[in-house]
């Protein structure tokens, strides 16, 4: 038998298995980027959509403490906000009449819109597939029209929109 010399004897890594490591090193540092991407991306639409709920919620108080003038906010013409400062209100300081009211209304909750959300709307509604009234919040340049689609809310997943129906 022939002994080892230490010549031939393995002393340490060698290149291969080094590149082989850092390769292994990459996938995972990539993987681990791209998870804190759609992190990031989640909790921006979750923010979108906590917006979007607050925004409708100030509808739904706005349109019952107007009793009155309900037909009118569902009736109404809801613009797109505009982004910068907020709509002057003539109602303050004096008084104003109910169909003010829902003009002031729907002024600042599409402006509330706008300034929440990117490029977003607003709109008061009958439902259509059902008795209830409809608050639809949307973002992203989706339209409020969109939200609502063949008898029912639109559930696709790249909708950017929050339907609230509202009994009375």
């Amino acid at each position: 038998m022939q002994a080892l010399s230490l010549n031939n004897a393995q002393h340490g890594v060698s290149l291969i298995e080094v590149l082989i490591a850092l390769l292994v090193l990459a996938v995972g540092v990539l993987g681990f980027a791209g998870l804190q991407m759609t992190a990031l991306n989640q909790s921006t639409a979750a923010n979108h959509r906590a917006a979007a709920v607050l925004i409708a919620q100030d509808a739904i108080e706005r349109i019952e403490l107007n009793p009155g003038q309900r037909d009118a906010y569902l009736s109404a013409t809801w613009p797109a906000g505009s982004v910068g400062g907020a709509p002057s209100n003539t109602c303050v300081g004096s008084a104003c009449a109910p169909t003010g009211i829902v003009t002031w209304d729907i002024a600042q909750l599409t402006w509330q819109a706008a300034n929440q959300l990117p490029a977003g709307r607003i709109e008061a509604s009958d439902c259509g597939f059902s008795s209830l009234t409809c608050i639809v919040v949307s973002w992203d340049g989706q339209q409020p029209g969109d939200c609502i689609a063949d008898g029912g809310v639109n559930t696709d997943i790249d909708s950017n929109c929050l339907v609230l129906e509202v009994a009375r």
